[in-house]
């Protein structure tokens, strides 16, 4: 068990590192082309993108995580999930060429069949990538993992501003993505020595298990990219322009640090017999999260307007309440992904399945309803309204399996957020008072406030409570090790 925790946790340093690394570049990518290219270009690629996510719920049965989650599988199980990976990815590329002419109708956007005829290419290549990469994640390899991703991402970078700046246009992303899949299909076949051949011998078996992943992958589709659809037809590709950087930017809590943490964890709970275990290291990492991560989703909401201005200029200030809705959005997903790694490696996927669903009953119903009074902010309004009713169903469904008391789930979770209520109000009223100072020092006051609000407001309340063994005590521990580390350093 203790090599488990060692190993998970060194997998989990590897795997933020290299989504942090991801990010970083991703950010400022997408701020120097928010002022090379316009709106209406990345809502354009946008509606493209969101096609070719249509066609990946077609085989998004996840069969990488049936294999991490079979401690047997051999051969036979991944050159079947590399041949099925092919022989989809072939088929839809072409099915994207056919679909290039009706699209562009439909968007009464022309432009759009070029831009799905160059996706396509990117299927081709995608679809032979080595299924051996799965190899890495099982056996908690992931600093393999992270030079896969530093390569591609180095090169991505490199050639989409390059392009951007070049051309001017939406054809610098499109340069981009066929890049890195052209590094990522060479690299799975450089860095892994498994060579997969053609067979679906274990097509059967696969397919019990992912059957369910195949259905929540499309529920998860509805839940974060079902408003693209609607937003693209009924406002154009500037307003899902400005949509789906507010996404982006309100999503980086879940999307660019937990969701590596879950990378690990899965196939961490996975390895882990005990119910027991898989509960103690359950509340230890909400603890983290919920410390850590849920004030960085609240502090983007606080500071929205002079980190739109400073960020993204004046064409992007449409953006500012988007940003400020689906933040709270994006905080309250960080905290509440690990609960599906923890049905899936329990091995209840229909339990994902349910939850769901019943986001996707919410949700829906409420773009409906709050889009006609709101317009596109509205979907911020619909996604914390999903929230509400699903958060407790979640919390439920999750103590039932791991048997955890509720007073230590509500311990691990009271003071951060305290501190992110304190934390908000004095960001806000911070930016009222400097209100008519330059957009980057406003938002260099309101961070730092924020930060320092949180910070003390935290550390008061984990003094209150008598200094309990949590996540305060385990980030405290790190800090005063690092600082002695550096004290010891030769001056």
């Amino acid at each position: 068990m203790e090599n488990i925790n060692s190993r998970v946790g060194i997998g989990i340093v590897w795997m933020v590192g290299a989504r942090l690394f991801d990010r970083c570049i991703g950010i400022v990518s997408t701020l120097i082309l928010a002022r090379l290219l316009v709106p209406a270009d990345f809502g354009l690629v946008a509606m493209a993108t969101a096609i070719v996510a249509i066609l990946d719920l077609l085989g998004a049965f996840s069969f990488d995580m049936a294999l991490i989650q079979n401690k047997d599988a051999g051969r036979k199980q991944y050159d079947t999930v590399w041949t099925f990976n092919v022989i989809f990815g072939v088929s839809c590329g072409l099915l994207l060429i056919a679909l290039a002419g009706p699209a562009a109708g439909f968007y009464k956007e022309p432009r759009l069949t070029a831009v799905m005829y160059v996706l396509s290419l990117s299927y081709f290549l995608y679809a032979f990538t080595n299924v051996g990469l799965v190899q890495f994640r099982k056996e908690l390899d992931f600093n393999k993992e992270f030079y896969y991703i530093f390569q591609r991402r180095v090169v991505t970078f490199l050639i989409t501003i390059s392009a951007a700046y070049l051309l001017r246009s939406y054809w610098a992303l499109l340069l981009g993505m066929t890049a890195g899949r052209i590094v990522s299909l060479v690299t799975s076949y450089t860095m892994s020595t498994y060579r997969p051949r053609f067979s679906l011998a274990a097509i059967g078996e696969l397919f019990g298990f992912s059957k369910w992943l195949l259905i929540n992958n499309i529920l998860f589709f509805l839940m974060h990219r079902g408003c693209t659809f609607i937003i693209g037809r009924l406002f154009g590709s500037g307003p899902l322009g400005i949509y789906t950087i507010s996404y982006e930017i309100s999503s980086l809590p879940s999307t660019e640090l937990v969701a590596p943490i879950n990378r690990v964890m899965f196939p961490g709970f996975s390895k882990m017999r005990d119910v027991e275990q898989i509960a103690q290291a359950y509340l230890k990492l909400f603890g983290l999260i919920t410390l850590t991560i849920l004030p960085i989703g609240i502090g983007i909401a606080a500071v929205a307007s002079p980190l739109v201005a400073t960020a993204l200029g004046e064409r992007w200030l449409a953006a500012i309440p988007v940003i400020q809705l689906l933040a709270i959005h994006g905080a309250i997903s960080a905290t509440q992904g690990n609960n599906g790694v923890v049905w899936l490696a329990l091995g209840h996927p229909r339990t994902l399945t349910a939850f769901a669903a019943l986001f996707v009953l919410v949700l829906f119903p409420a773009v409906y309803f709050f889009m006609q009074a709101y317009g596109t902010i509205g979907v911020g309004f619909a996604y914390i309204l999903a929230h509400v009713v699903t958060v407790p169903y979640s919390m439920v469904l999750t103590k039932r399996m791991l048997k955890f008391s509720w007073p230590s789930f509500i311990g691990t979770l009271w003071r951060p957020v305290i501190g992110v209520l304190a934390m908000y109000a004095a960001t806000v009223y911070m930016d009222r008072l400097i209100l008519g100072q330059s957009s980057l020092l406003r938002l260099l006051i309101d961070s730092l406030t924020g930060a320092l609000v949180y910070t003390a407001v935290i550390l008061i309340a984990w003094s209150a409570a008598g200094r309990p063994d949590s996540a305060e005590q385990f980030i405290l521990a790190r800090v005063t090790k690092a600082w002695a580390s550096l004290r010891r350093l030769p001056s």
